[in-house]
């Protein structure tokens, strides 16, 4: 069979594409995975998964955060938070602190879960440099 004739080839043509892009989604689900399971726990309606929550999450606090992922462990916050892990959700954000101190929104959060817990010298911290921010 000539190459040509054999390129031309629809059913060839399909096939290939299907692989062809099926390696690609592969390797996104693979490089992405973190972000599409975090995603997924934000948006749902339901509460999560224990054990997938506290996966990631062992995941994410072992290693040191860039700038670029602050995204992902502010969701991972707001996820533990909604399954009422609460200590967890402040170790996140004092991770979230050290990397962006300028965030106001995440200090707020930060001192507010603080004095949910009733942490208040280390709240009172985070409630000083917010208004300090603000004069």
């Amino acid at each position: 069979m000539n190459k040509i004739k054999f390129i031309r080839n629809k059913w060839f043509l399909v096939i290939f594409s299907f692989f062809y892009f099926g390696i690609f989604w592969g390797i996104f689900q693979l490089f992405y995975k973190r972000e599409i399971l975090l995603q997924h726990f934000s948006k749902s309606a339901d509460p999560p998964d224990d054990v997938q929550v506290m996966m990631l999450y062992n995941k994410m606090i072992h290693t040191s955060p860039k700038p670029q992922d602050i995204h992902s462990y502010y969701s991972l916050g707001k996820i533990l938070i909604k399954n009422k892990k609460r200590k967890e959700a402040i170790k996140v954000l004092n991770k979230v602190i050290k990397i962006k101190p300028d965030d106001q929104s995440v200090r707020l959060w930060l001192a507010i879960e603080l004095y949910n817990k009733q942490r208040y010298r280390e709240a009172e911290k985070h409630f000083v440099v917010l208004l300090k921010k603000k004069k």
